[in-house]
């Protein structure tokens, strides 16, 4: 074959896969327990979302918090932690966390509460900032403190559709939630996915408690941020139970997609990733649990799909960074 025509082949095949309508998002749920306990169980998780990039137009990849147990004087778990993530690094797939409880001052080694102040101790996270600086951010395009991921938002784009990201934090501070009502407001192009560490129960309500040592609780966030966008359509949680969805109208008429995955207190999360099949020319969300370490698909109520979902219209995908 001559090198012309490889080329042009090669150029098609690019442009089929840049204007590719259907895409896999894998949502890793709490990994605390594997990262500490099974470490081969979470790399077998990156290993298989490297293996699976191209095949599964897998754009970027979002974890729910809880990435570690507790930190310890070695920082075992975190380096463990580190080397998984180094993964789709090396890969170039960008990645976007939440952060959990149990990644900050709060949770003492062994999982006890951590002494002092459990409210000051929530913001602590000296540790994630440290194995996670925003340089390992690829799609990162803004945070709400310098230097700091806890609070921040991630853009990327499939077929013609835009999407933005947008991490908050654990029982977010108030002035966290007005930060991210001006990041989602100044992107009403984008498909918004908000990624919180504590939000559903596992019967699917949205919490109306902030842990005894939070700010605003997921029903306060709902209420004045998720609630009232109508570019918000996804919200992805952890931190209790196994899987739960439910779909709210939001106050612009958008209906908002609400999914739930916890699997630490059964073998230790059992490697199981959610992965969200999205097909934005049929309008369906298809959701599934995997385990690459059992290559096991669990068959019960956490696999389900939506259809007639509606996204964003195309627009311009915005580069602007904004950093308080």
């Amino acid at each position: 074959m001559k090198k012309p025509l490889i080329a042009s082949l090669l150029l098609l095949i690019a442009c089929q896969l840049a204007f590719a309508e259907k895409f896999t998002i894998p949502v890793l749920p709490d990994t605390q327990c594997e990262v500490n306990n099974n470490p081969a169980m979470f790399t077998s998780q990156m290993e298989w979302i490297v293996k699976n990039k191209s095949a599964l137009n897998i754009p970027i990849v979002l974890h729910v918090g809880d990435v570690v147990d507790w930190d310890t004087p070695d920082h075992r778990m975190w380096n463990v932690a580190s080397a998984g993530f180094k993964l789709l690094d090396d890969a170039k797939i960008p990645y976007a966390i939440a952060v959990g409880n149990h990644d900050t001052g709060v949770v003492k080694v062994g999982g006890g509460a951590a002494p002092g102040d459990a409210h000051a101790n929530a913001r602590i996270t000296t540790e994630f900032n440290t194995f996670f600086p925003v340089s390992r951010f690829a799609a990162q395009q803004g945070r709400f403190e310098v230097g700091k991921s806890d609070n921040c938002w991630h853009t990327f784009r499939v077929g013609n559709t835009n999407w933005l990201v947008l991490c908050l934090e654990l029982w977010a501070r108030q002035s966290a939630v007005d930060w991210a009502k001006t990041v989602v407001a100044s992107h009403s192009n984008e498909n918004v996915i908000v990624i919180t560490h504590s939000y559903l129960d596992s019967k699917g309500a949205i919490k109306p408690d902030k842990g005894g040592y939070g700010d605003l609780s997921p029903q306060e966030i709902y209420t004045q941020f998720v609630s009232q966008y109508p570019n918000v359509l996804l919200v992805l949680s952890g931190h209790v139970g196994s899987s739960a969805k439910r779909t709210d109208q939001g106050v612009k008429g958008n209906t908002i997609y609400q999914i739930l995955q916890d699997y630490q207190g059964a073998d230790l999360g059992g490697g199981y990733i959610r992965l969200l099949e999205i097909d934005t020319t049929a309008g369906t969300i298809a959701a599934k649990m995997y385990s690459p370490f059992y290559d096991l698909t669990k068959t019960d109520a956490s696999q389900f799909s939506f259809s007639d979902v509606h996204f964003i219209a195309p627009g311009k995908l915005q580069d602007a960074k904004q950093e308080k």
